[in-house]
């Protein structure tokens, strides 16, 4: 028998649990993946030991066909205990990842920090009016502007001056299109665009997070290397494992896959997403007394024109050398409208407030560095 130690703070689930749970009773509000809330059943419900032994009584050598209704029932239990929507569930990123699109504009030079954008609310583009999220426009826009208030048209001209090549690239960087190695099973790829297959319309709403799909895994681990000053790990849950006598088996430690951007870009970038939280779009996931930083999402689902959107929130802190990241997905909302992203950052608020005290995050003003 063997005993494992994993990354995930066990002290963190009443926290999460308990905000989850605040944040639909206060919006009376069915989410349709209850994510966090989700993992966290599975996590403190003891009874799904009894699930497993319950499934497990099926013989192997049966077709699915051949079931009876009882255990292809206990089959679908099975299949819902291990899908994880963090690792299993693919969805259009969003606003979330502007930042990578600025990213990479600032990498490979078509970016130089110096830019300024008119937005007029909309851009033709190949057949299509593609329009932004502010339809009146945002007016003129610097380049840090144009993230804190997540506009659509600059983003699509960021894109243009990118050129479909290097941002595929950079989108493979990142690391989305492919296979983190999370040790979890089930994880799922998403689906990218190739070069070859991306048209100018494909370019400019993939810039500000449409027409691809992403795993919360990717995105998360992406947005550390985005924050961390360049540096891709490879995400683990498992972090020891020890024999039943109490011996050190393995130590799981930290693997570095690779570069994603430099250094300087990345302060940059987290300049910008600092004044998202403290002067842009994500004003409401701030934390008093923290430097939080962050991007917010409103993605709308397919087939468009239905008003169902994925919101979401991906903030971190502190500001200096970040040592958390707290990304809330919520999937359709039950509200009449669902385009707003105050619902994740609400929740990715209260969970940082509760946590940060914890970790021992360093407020905004304190003297010294956060910890590594």
């Amino acid at each position: 028998m063997k005993n494992i130690w994993i990354n995930l703070k066990i002290n963190f689930l009443p926290f999460l649990k308990e905000n989850v749970d605040t944040f639909l009773t206060r919006q009376n509000t069915i989410v349709k993946n209850r994510t966090i809330k989700e993992i966290l059943e599975c996590i403190l419900n003891y009874k799904l030991v009894e699930t497993i032994l319950d499934i497990l009584k099926i013989e192997d050598n049966k077709y699915y066909q051949d079931l009876t209704k009882e255990e292809r029932e206990k089959l679908e239990k099975y299949n819902q205990l291990w899908n994880n929507f963090c690792v299993s569930e693919f969805y259009e990123p969003g606003s979330t990842f502007k930042p990578f699109t600025i990213a990479a504009g600032l990498e490979t030079g078509a970016l130089t920090g110096e830019e300024s954008y008119v937005c007029g609310g909309m851009l033709h583009i190949g057949d299509h009016d593609i329009h932004c999220s502010h339809r009146e426009g945002h007016g003129s826009q610097s380049l840090k502007r144009s993230l804190e208030n997540s506009c659509n048209v600059a983003l699509m001209y960021i894109g243009q001056a990118i050129g479909k090549e290097e941002f595929c690239r950079y989108q493979k960087v990142f690391g989305f299109g492919e296979y983190t190695g999370i040790d979890l099973p089930g994880e799922a790829l998403g689906l990218l665009y190739d070069v070859k297959d991306m048209d100018p319309a494909s370019l400019a709403t993939n810039a500000f997070g449409q027409n691809f799909n992403v795993t919360m895994t990717q995105l998360s681990a992406a947005f550390c290397a985005l924050i961390n000053g360049g540096d891709y790990y490879k995400p683990q849950v498992v972090r020891q494992i020890w024999d039943e006598n109490g011996n050190l088996i393995e130590n799981k430690n930290p693997v570095l896959l690779k570069r994603t951007i430099s250094k300087e870009t990345s302060d940059i970038v987290k300049d910008y997403m600092l004044g998202v939280v403290q002067e842009g779009t994500g004003t409401k996931a701030a934390v008093e007394g923290y430097d939080v930083g962050g991007k917010t999402g409103t993605a709308e689902k397919q087939p468009r024109g239905n008003k169902k959107y994925l919101v979401s929130f991906i903030g971190y802190a502190p500001q200096e050398n970040p040592e958390v990241v707290v990304y809330a997905v919520i999937d359709e909302p039950n509200v009449a409208e669902q385009a707003s992203s105050a619902y994740a950052m609400q929740l990715a608020s209260d969970i940082m407030k509760d946590i940060f005290p914890y970790l021992g995050i360093q407020k905004a003003g304190a003297e010294g560095d956060g910890g590594q």
